[in-house]
């Protein structure tokens, strides 16, 4: 079986992570104003780029999300197999395609198109990362024998009724209301740093991790 250096592959997730960040905030461009001394129209041009502003700061804290549950899972990792470097491959490609629908939502805020695209590409790249999931726990030797596989399989199982299903959610209630859309995406953050955080931490602790038949 061929095997990948998982250094080198963390080394190259980690700095594609690290460019999809930073092309998000450029979006957020300075209004050339008509009058410079006018501050009601400084005023009403920071007022026309808040949808650009929050549609930012979710994609940012989503994408961190996405940063943290990917150490988590390589960190469980023994060996980088073929199939678990293209399942990470086609997750960096949804990832790195991020910035085009963060800038779509926040041109095009109340237009229903851009939630369903936007939430599209969400799904999209949680369903990768439930399938990578999936092959590093079918695939023989690929898990790290401390890791608790019925516990893994558990949270595989989860994360593939979640994400998917959360952002598809999402997605489909922009074509009744954008603000719907909207506090569904800002759910996705909220739940996985002020509640998940948590669980994550009781399932790390020393003696969970025994190795177990799934």
């Amino acid at each position: 079986m061929t095997y990948f250096s998982k250094s080198r592959v963390e080394a190259f997730s980690d700095g594609v992570f690290a460019i999809i960040v930073t092309l998000l905030v450029l979006e957020l461009k300075v209004p050339h104003l008509t009058h410079d001394a006018s501050m009601a129209d400084l005023y009403k041009a920071l007022l026309l780029l808040l949808p650009k502003l929050v549609s930012w700061v979710i994609s940012f804290l989503m994408v961190c999300i996405i940063w943290v549950n990917h150490h988590r899972i390589l960190d469980q990792i023994a060996h980088i197999t073929h199939g678990v470097f293209w399942l990470n491959a086609f997750l960096l490609l949804w990832c790195s395609f991020i910035p085009f629908p963060t800038a779509l939502l926040g041109d095009y805020l109340t237009n229903p198109v851009s939630s369903l695209v936007f939430g599209g590409v969400m799904a999209l790249m949680s369903l990768t990362f439930s399938g990578l999931r999936w092959q590093a726990y079918r695939s023989h030797g690929v898990l790290k024998p401390d890791v608790n596989r019925a516990h893994f399989r558990k949270a595989t199982v989860r994360s593939l009724l979640f994400g998917p299903l959360l952002y598809s959610t999402g997605a489909l209630l922009g074509l009744v209301d954008y603000r719907l859309a909207m506090a569904v995406f800002a759910l996705v953050p909220i739940y996985f740093i002020f509640f998940n955080s948590a669980q994550q931490s009781v399932a790390h602790q020393p003696g969970l991790h025994a190795k177990t038949n799934a």
